[in-house]
Parts: C-alpha cells; structure tokens; sequence
C-alpha cells in the first residue's frame, strides 16, 4: 500500500487539487474555472519538474555489506543513447555508468549491459571483462526495464550467478530496484540484488529518447508516466528481446 501510494501521490495531488478548485469555484463564471484548472495544473508539472533529486534516490546496499562478500557481477543499465549519423555514441550518461563501475567496482568481471552503455566501453574493458549484452538491441523493439529486469535475470540464472549490482542513472535507480525485486520474486527466489550507490549522473542531451535529455524533463515523465507504468503491468514471462 505505502508502494502504490508513493508513485501515484502526484496523481493523487493533481485530482485532489483540481477537486477543490471545482468545488470551491462551481459558482464562479465557466471562464474562470478555465482558467484556474490549466494554472494548476501548469504549478503542479513545474513543481514535480523541480522535484529534489534526492527525494527519487534508492536507498542503496550499505557500503558494508558491499565491502563483506565484493560483487562479481553487475547489470548496467542504458540511460539513453546517441546517433551520429548511423553510428551509436554512448552519451554522457551511459558513459558515467561504465566511468562509474570501473573505478568504484574494479573487482567486477562480468557485466550484463544494454547496447548504449556497451557503446561506451573501450577495447580494453571489453577485452578484460565478460561482458554480455542483456537483450538484442533493435530500435523497432522497445524494451523497458521491467522487461530488462527479466532478460537480466534469466541471463544471471545460465550463468549461475545468485548475487549482482544493480547499476543505473541516479533517477532511474528506484524504479529499476522496485522492477528488479518483482521479477526476482517472481523468477529467481536465491538471486540477492545489490543496489549501487549512484551519484548525481549527467544527462545524454541528444538522446534520441527525449525524457532523457535533461533532469526536468525526465522528473516529469518517470513520476508521471514511468513508475506508474512499471508498477501496473504484468511481470514478463518471456525475455522481449532474445539475443
């Protein structure tokens, strides 16, 4: 209940909020209330817009429990990606993760990764590490991250690994772990997900996914669109993207 209640209270503000303007108004002219309702409802996306970033962070695995049995395996997770004529470019995001977890988690060597953060990395890291795309990466296909969570799992169980970081931007990180848990319930009962501890993460700018181009815009789309999506559908029962 506490779940479902924290992704819908921006809905949940919106109608109230427009409940009262409706009630406290229903005897003003027709004019007036078109003009009040679109106002609050303009004040309320710029207020989820300006969201603190920290209210939207995970609450990561402690240090000390990273530090008690140091992961070997990692999901990275793509923020977005760019195209230079017909070549793929990481972006500054999926450039961060790599960034990220090469220099805070040295002792990684398998990584399971969507094609954007793969994009960032150099020959040398693909060389020294295992890394493994989670999905086919086809642009006519869009898999979202309750899919990913599935295909990233399903993977983790060939390969029998039973524990791996969860890595991801900053303001997806929430989503992904609430995502990840349902599909672990669901698939994967002995695998233990480890959350990372993400910095503020940098945004792709020209993303060719628009919600990932700024911080404002994304804090729309996850809290209106993304969380309530991901916590409606079904859990995957098949990997969306096989590779």
């Amino acid at each position: 209940m506490r779940h479902a209640l924290l992704i819908f209270l921006p809905h949940l503000i919106g109608v109230v909020g427009a409940l009262v303007i409706l009630y406290l108004g229903w005897r003003t002219p027709l004019v007036t209330l078109l003009i009040a309702l679109p106002s609050y409802a303009l004040v309320l996306l710029v207020a989820i817009g300006l969201t603190p970033s920290s209210w939207l962070h995970v609450r990561a695995t402690s240090a000390a429990s990273l530090a008690t049995v140091p992961p070997t395996s990692a999901v990275v997770l793509g923020f977005g990606y760019e195209m230079v004529e017909q070549e793929m470019q990481p972006g500054a995001a999926n450039q961060f993760l790599v960034d990220w977890v090469a220099r805070q988690q040295p002792q990684i060597n398998t990584l399971l990764v969507q094609e954007g953060v793969r994009s960032a990395m150099t020959p040398t890291l693909l060389h020294d590490k295992n890394v493994r795309r989670i999905h086919r990466h086809d642009p006519a296909i869009y898999v979202d991250t309750l899919d990913t969570a599935f295909c990233a799992l399903r993977q983790l169980q060939q390969l029998n690994q039973k524990t791996v970081l969860l890595v991801a931007h900053d303001l997806q990180l929430q989503r992904a772990a609430w995502d990840f848990e349902r599909v672990r319930q669901a698939m994967c009962l002995d695998c233990t997900v480890l959350i990372a501890a993400m910095p503020d993460t940098p945004y792709p700018a020209a993303s060719v996914h628009f919600q990932t181009h700024n911080e404002f815009v994304y804090k729309l789309v996850e809290l209106l669109l993304l969380r309530p999506r991901d916590f409606l559908r079904a859990i995957p029962t098949t990997c969306k993207a096989p590779l």
